[in-house]
């Protein structure tokens, strides 16, 4: 009896060590991600990596959203299951994160391009991949329109790629689910101007809409419920995001945004020449995505010459959170 309770014993403490043995390989092992800082035209650039980056290597380079957001939920949830197979780089851009904001206060395109060339020649590889997540896909598609020569190929993670197209999608969320602010809107200033834009002409009307969306949405009892919908498929999705930026303790002063979005600023008009991106592409995009809409997407991977697209079918705008799964299957996919 004594024996056999003994026996009885050493299998369960070998069934509770497999236990343990198997939960530990289904989560993925929080590995050191070193900070690295690179100097670009005057503005340190901090970015991070999890191993060495040898010459051959052709990274992952993590360009995140915003405008001004950072790398941090990225590089701690999605990255930590991409590094098992392939380098991966994390890049906070000028003014957002654990980068400097340039005194010049230049948040273009071309500028954030620059930087991203220049962490690549810190790397010392010759070929990237950059992997860009909303705004960031603006500024990954910037780089390759300006570098080509050194990128292997290119994903576009819910990326901010045709903004008159984004515009409309906000303002088709804005009168569906808000019919009546979106009609009281339509007799304020804005919505006086809107309705004298010469709808032809689409640089103009993008501007128009967004200066309707933003004024009608900050007027609303609760903006941030309404932006919360546009990104995220459950309140847990919003919940889990939160709660990885409050451990990042990265805060978006708003500068970056100001200077994108600002009356000086044209990237209410930028689209991406899908002439200009010849290598192969993924275009990944949330089905509920109401922060830039499927519909942009998969036109832009119909004109590319090697363009796949993805659609997931249930998350928004921050796929690669909501559906870590099957984000991490199709970039592994497209690098094979």
């Amino acid at each position: 009896m004594h024996r056999m309770s003994h026996i009885t014993g050493e299998m369960s403490m070998l069934k509770f060590v497999m236990a343990i043995a198997a939960l530990a390989a289904c989560t993925p092992v929080l590995a050191e991600q070193v900070r690295h800082d690179a100097v670009v035209d005057g503005v340190r650039i901090a970015y991070w990596t999890s191993q060495d980056i040898k010459p051959g290597d052709i990274p992952i380079v993590f360009l995140h959203g915003g405008p001004g957001y950072n790398s941090y939920s990225f590089r701690r949830t999605m990255g930590l299951s991409l590094e098992a197979t392939t380098p991966v780089v994390y890049m906070d851009e000028r003014g957002s994160g654990a980068s400097e904001r340039p005194l010049s206060k230049d948040y273009t395109l071309q500028a954030m391009a620059a930087d991203v060339e220049g962490v690549r020649k810190a790397l010392g590889v010759d070929k990237i991949i950059p992997l860009g997540h909303s705004f960031g896909g603006a500024v990954a598609a910037t780089y390759v329109s300006t570098f080509p020569s050194h990128v292997d190929r290119l994903i576009l993670a819910n990326a901010a790629t045709d903004m008159p197209a984004i515009m409309g999608v906000w303002m088709d969320a804005l009168k569906s689910t808000q019919p009546a602010a979106f009609a009281s809107e339509q007799a304020t200033d804005p919505g006086k101007a809107l309705a004298a834009v010469d709808p032809k002409d689409t640089c103009a009307l993008s501007k128009a809409r967004f200066a309707f969306f933003s004024d009608a949405v900050e007027k609303l009892p609760d903006p941030l419920a309404f932006y919360t919908m546009q990104q995220f498929r459950t309140p847990a999705g919003k919940a889990e995001q939160k709660r990885i930026d409050a451990e990042g303790g990265y805060r978006n002063t708003g500068e970056v945004g100001a200077a994108v979005f600002g009356p000086k600023s044209d990237f209410l008009c930028y689209r991406v020449d899908p002439a200009k991106l010849t290598m192969p592409v993924l275009v990944i995009v949330g089905k509920y995505d109401l922060a830039v809409g499927a519909a942009s997407q998969a036109a832009l991977a119909r004109q590319m010459p090697h363009g796949k697209y993805l659609m997931l079918k249930n998350s928004a705008h921050f796929s690669y959170q909501e559906e870590p799964g099957a984000f991490k299957d199709a970039v592994e996919a497209f690098i094979r």
